[in-house]
């Protein structure tokens, strides 16, 4: 396995069909690699820290998960408004053309609550900065979106240029943080460590450091004050770096080249991040690197409390570790525009319930390559049920928020039919996040959580549930309107039509065809049909 957004190092057993459980955790943040053999057994390759096993039984496995996540920390509960659908891409050319988003969405009647900016608002991709051309009424954004009940959340990156602004005056983000001592060092402790990101040379904030936290605080607090927003989304934090290293490479030592190296991108610990013996306040990137990005949703909430005292506002982060899900929500990072990374999101998203993340969802109709109007319509009608739901995608493919694809489309209307399903169900959904902030509890679940004596509902991946009580079987292939869906032993009904389900724990369907909308003939007794690099467009 190659290297992924995050370290979580915990797996979940079923015993039996009694709902014997249990879960193990090895708390440890050094790099590893860890494999599945069918003996049945789990083996660890892990170079470095302390092997800190913790292990939960529970009588079911949602008992095992509540142990765990009380363990490393409840859950953070989210704001009202931010289970709300939710629009961003890569690529607005300036804000007139987010402005043409929001408006068109908003006249086909979309339920709609979040409007984002990715790293197009910046002055040449920097940090607490804006386009002083193309984004020029950006600091009035906020109270246009509010006009309508909106919000705005806009994304940061940790990378700091250590270039001037284009104007030639100084970036006072970077000299203010160079002046506090705020960076990751080289080895020797002293000298700033300079890789390559987005803005140009760059140099990375140690989150771990309190000084750090403190200034990246006050950043947010003087760039919030010039242009208000309501939440922030940061990425890039595993740590990113297009340079291997540093712009000076990194040293030959057991760090950077340790006698065992696990199977990750170049089998090089340093690719496409820092030196492995680069110094943070906590420790060496060696022994620190995988905790990165939950060091800086520490420094970011600790911001987002100083800029909304007593609200809950809104954070997502890209990189994340065990405890991370106590302050901030997670997306499942860079997908694309397939058939196979739609069904892969809902294996994601079962799994980081697991992890104490329970806000979680996955870029909907794809990141990368240009979408479809069936994928990209059978995608919306799932990401209705997304705990996060957000459709987002890169530069240079084509838009695909649901009102570029015409106001009288069948995705509009479907897209429309699932989101009011949703936003009918979000005292629901607001309190099974409560369980989870309170209890551990998860808010989307696989069947076997609730049905573990149907071993049936073992394998199933490519269904799941809201909380004990709803059920959601979308459709996950191309050119198909008739599913298969798994009906646990209890009393289910049809949600558009009210009709009893008459199948019990067994496998229903084929049924008659569906409508255009994507919904079931009227009368039929079967659940709804549907529910159902950065650089890969143009090129």
């Amino acid at each position: 396995m190659e290297n992924l957004y995050g370290a979580q190092t915990f797996f979940l057993c079923l015993e039996d069909e009694s709902g014997a459980s249990l879960g193990v955790f090895l708390m440890n943040s050094n790099p590893m690699e860890v494999a599945l053999q069918p003996a049945p057994a789990v083996t660890y390759r892990t170079i470095g820290g302390v092997l800190d096993f913790y292990v939960f039984l529970g009588d079911t496995p949602e008992q095992v998960v509540q142990e765990y996540v009380k363990f490393i920390g409840l859950p953070v509960l989210p704001s009202y408004w931010s289970l709300g659908f939710q629009l961003s891409r890569y690529d607005y050319k300036s804000l007139d053309d987010v402005k043409a988003v929001v408006e068109r969405n908003r006249a086909i009647g979309l339920p709609y609550d979040v409007q984002y900016t990715d790293i197009d608002y910046m002055e040449a991709r920097k940090d607490f900065t804006y386009d002083k051309e193309k984004f020029q009424d950006l600091p009035s954004f906020q109270a246009y979106l509010h006009d309508q009940g909106q919000k705005y959340v806009i994304i940061l990156d940790p990378a700091i240029s250590i270039e001037p602004l284009s104007d030639g005056s100084p970036y006072l983000t970077y000299e203010r943080g160079q002046s506090r001592g705020t960076w990751v060092n080289e080895s020797d402790g002293d000298t700033p460590l300079i890789g390559q990101v987005w803005p140009g040379q760059s140099v990375f904030p140690d989150f771990t450091n309190p000084e750090c936290t403190s200034w990246w605080a006050e950043e947010c607090k003087t760039f919030y004050d010039e242009v208000p927003y309501d939440g922030l989304w940061i990425d890039m934090n595993e740590v990113s770096n297009f340079v291997q290293g540093s712009t000076k490479g990194c040293e030959d030592n057991e760090f950077n080249y340790p006698p065992f190296t696990p199977s990750i991108v170049d089998r090089l610990l340093y690719s496409m991040t820092m030196c492995m013996d680069a110094r943070q306040k906590w420790g060496r990137q060696y022994d620190v690197h995988n905790l990165y990005g939950y060091s800086m949703a520490i420094s970011t909430r600790r911001a987002i409390e100083g800029l909304f005292p007593g609200k809950r506002s809104f954070l997502l982060s890209r990189s994340t570790f065990a405890g991370s899900g106590k302050f901030t929500g997670h997306w499942l990072g860079d997908n694309a525009a397939t058939w196979d990374d739609l069904k892969w999101a809902i294996t994601g998203m079962l799994e980081f319930g697991l992890f104490g993340i329970p806000y979680i969802g996955a870029d909907i109709c794809g990141f990368s390559y240009n979408t479809t109007e069936e994928l990209c319509r059978r995608w919306m009608q799932v990401g209705a049920f997304y705990p996060f739901s957000r459709n987002h995608n890169t530069e240079e493919c084509a838009p695909q928020d649901p009102a570029f694809f015409g106001a009288d489309s069948v995705l509009v209307n479907t897209s429309k039919h699932y989101l009011n399903i949703r936003y009918s169900l979000l005292p629901y959904l607001y309190t099974l996040f409560y369980r989870a902030h309170t209890q551990g509890d998860t808010v989307l679940r696989p069947l076997l959580h609730e049905f573990y004596s149907e071993s049936a509902t073992w394998s199933v991946d490519k269904q799941f549930l809201w909380g004990p009580g709803l059920l959601i079987s979308p459709v996950l292939d191309p050119g198909v309107e008739v599913i298969q869906a798994y009906i646990p032993d209890a009393v289910w009904y049809d949600y558009d039509s009210g009709a009893n389900i008459w199948w019990r724990k067994q496998w229903g369907g084929p049924a008659p065809s569906c409508r255009q909308d994507g919904t079931a003939p009227e009368g039929w007794p079967h659940l709804p049909c549907p529910a159902a690099s950065h650089h890969n467009c143009g090129k």
